[in-house]
């Protein structure tokens, strides 16, 4: 999982804080500890599946740097959408009628839900960096 709390529409429906626009750390916490234990079971998946390979791929860690360093990697707004308001807009609620901010590659999410392509490049890089280090990637 990513780190759900970072959605944008997640930070919306907060009723604590909806015009905050942070992170919701409950549920971040949330999203790493099923990572963990998603790591840690699928030894026993694999085990009961002879002739498989199971691959696990970090997205938490990826776009959890990209919301904290987004210069880094180009990004000025992390914490809502490029499409319609970014804020609840997700899915096909963006169609061609809905407008979008006029730079996409800045917004780390495409809409409330989704990242951007750019974030998607990035997270993909890094991925395969994780997944196949000795060949420097896929």
């Amino acid at each position: 999982l990513p780190p759900i709390g970072c959605l944008p529409i997640q930070m919306t429906v907060n009723l604590e804080h909806p015009f905050l626009r942070t992170c919701i750390e409950d549920q971040n916490s949330d999203a790493q500890s099923y990572n963990q234990k998603l790591a840690k079971l699928l030894p026993q998946l694999q085990a009961s599946l002879p002739g498989s390979k199971i691959l696990y791929a970090d997205i938490y860690e990826p776009i959890i740097d990209m919301i904290n360093n987004p210069q880094k990697y180009g990004f000025e707004v992390t914490n809502r959408g490029c499409c319609g308001t970014g804020l609840l807009e997700g899915g096909t609620l963006c169609s061609p009628i809905t407008p979008l901010c006029a730079n996409r590659s800045q917004f780390l999410f495409f809409d409330s839900v989704h990242p951007g392509e750019s974030a998607y490049r990035y997270a993909a890089e890094y991925i395969n960096k994780e997944i196949f280090p000795d060949i420097g990637g896929f």
